[in-house]
């Protein structure tokens, strides 16, 4: 079982490694199994107008696991029926859902979960909900421990927006062409900046967005003679070494710097994957997404939060950046203080809101 702090930050860079090809999806559900105690993961759907799950995605299952569950067992999955209760984007243990005495009598905890999986419960989120259909990241776990499951279940509401995002772009199908405008369009509809970058550093082409946030402070320019300049030095390193030829790279590289008007950016550079022959005769590509620390629907809502809640600027802002997806420890690095302080602050804004947990939080500020 990992047991890095910095679990959810190093979940969400394989998220976007996955979504531009720099790892699989395999190499995050494979993470994600290994934050739970005997854990089992998946990526699936379920459609609650059929008895047929579909699971797509998996680690640690064996396919006899996941056949018999998607063949029988899901449709005696004392879950399943509760979906749509569920709220989207909130991580949840199984026990949260359907009372544990209960799900101990059941068929399905006998026959498949408990005697097939080896495994006590589940925790999960809904990322995606529409008609009769939901989207589920999911871990099933050999832990009963409730404490150690709901830490679990908020890691995972901090993965949903990010997930969320990766499915979007995923359903369009135009993720790893950096030729099609499309993929431009689909940051610009969530207000991020994406700025395509080949060989010295020459920039190719960038959506509205990046635009956008240049001129609001993003220290991010163009030069005159077309390439991209950063002011983040260690980042202007990471661009040089994956723009040249033998630049390979593991994992994203992610900054949290400074702009203008001292507003804070999450800056992510990644190496698009080409075929052999196109990166001989083009060079590499690659992608810097430039995403504002606030997200813009609950800064829109900074006044009301202030004048309802009695929260300060300060706590606005720390509420805001953990309701978009940010960990505690980026939140720190943007506001330049102490993961201590920002945890002090955490606690005073749970008490303003009447939560008592990241999960809770972001459950009320996305309403």
């Amino acid at each position: 079982m990992v047991q890095s702090t910095d679990v959810s930050s190093h979940l969400t860079d394989l998220i976007y490694g996955s979504l531009f090809g720099e790892c699989s999806w395999q190499d995050f559900l494979d993470s994600v199994a290994q934050t739970s105690p005997g854990g089992k993961a998946a990526l699936h759907y379920h459609d609650l107008t059929s008895s047929v799950a579909h699971v797509p995605f998996m680690s640690g299952f064996s396919q006899a696991e996941v056949d018999q569950f998607s063949s029988h067992f899901a449709a005696v999955n004392p879950w399943i029926p509760r979906l749509g209760l569920v709220p989207v984007g909130q991580g949840l243990c199984g026990d949260e859902i359907f009372p544990r005495e209960e799900l101990i009598k059941s068929e399905f905890y006998n026959d498949w979960l408990k005697r097939q999986a080896g495994c006590e419960t589940s925790v999960g989120v809904s990322i995606i909900r529409e008609e009769s259909r939901t989207f589920i990241l999911s871990t099933s776990t050999s832990s009963a421990d409730p404490d150690l499951n709901r830490e679990a279940a908020e890691r995972y509401t901090i993965l949903a927006p990010h997930l969320k995002r990766a499915f979007d772009f995923i359903r369009k199908r135009d993720l790893f062409a950096p030729h099609e405008h499309a993929s431009q369009t689909l940051f610009d509809s969530i207000g991020v900046g994406l700025i395509y970058v080949s060989e010295q550093g020459k920039v190719r082409r960038w959506n509205k967005s990046a635009e956008a946030l240049m001129e609001a402070g993003l220290p991010v320019r163009i030069t005159a003679d077309g390439k991209l300049g950063l002011q983040c030095q260690k980042s202007a390193a990471v661009l040089e070494f994956l723009t040249s030829r033998n630049g390979m790279q593991t994992k994203p590289h992610t900054a949290i710097v400074k702009g203008r008007n001292q507003d804070s950016y999450r800056l992510t550079l990644v190496r698009l994957q080409s075929d052999a022959f196109t990166e001989f005769l083009e060079g590499p590509t690659v992608a810097l997404i430039a995403e504002p620390m606030m997200a813009s629907p609950l800064g829109e809502r900074r006044d009301l939060l202030m004048q309802l809640y009695k929260l300060t600027a300060t706590e606005v802002r720390i509420a805001s950046s953990i309701a978009s997806g940010h960990s505690a420890r980026e939140v720190a690095v943007a506001d330049e203080i102490s993961y201590e302080t920002v945890r002090t602050h955490l606690r005073n804004i749970y008490s303003k809101l009447g939560v008592n947990s990241q999960a809770g939080l972001v459950s009320l500020l996305m309403r």
